[in-house]
């Protein structure tokens, strides 16, 4: 059984609140564009779901989650698909 830690965020301010909610839905957004580049792949018949370009998803979210956010983000994704097969 894997750990888990659990936080309670309390922003301060509505500015906190509000940079918050667009970090949350922006690892959603980057979330779901991963899954569904990788989706597409499967869908296609002689297409390998490896070569979904998770590279410009990437780029497209660093400015708002961080590189290293980002790129965690498309791993647990890989993770995930990983364990479907």
């Amino acid at each position: 059984m894997k750990r888990a830690n659990q936080f309670n965020v309390r922003p301060r301010s509505e500015k906190e609140r509000e940079v918050f909610v667009r970090w949350l839905d922006a690892s959603a957004s980057l979330w779901n564009e991963t899954n569904y580049a990788r989706r597409q792949k499967f869908l296609e018949d002689d297409e390998n779901i490896w070569d979904a370009d998770t590279g410009t998803l990437e780029g497209k979210y660093k400015g708002i989650l961080s590189s290293s956010v980002a790129q965690q983000i498309i791993r647990k994704n890989s993770e995930a698909w990983r364990s479907f097969f």
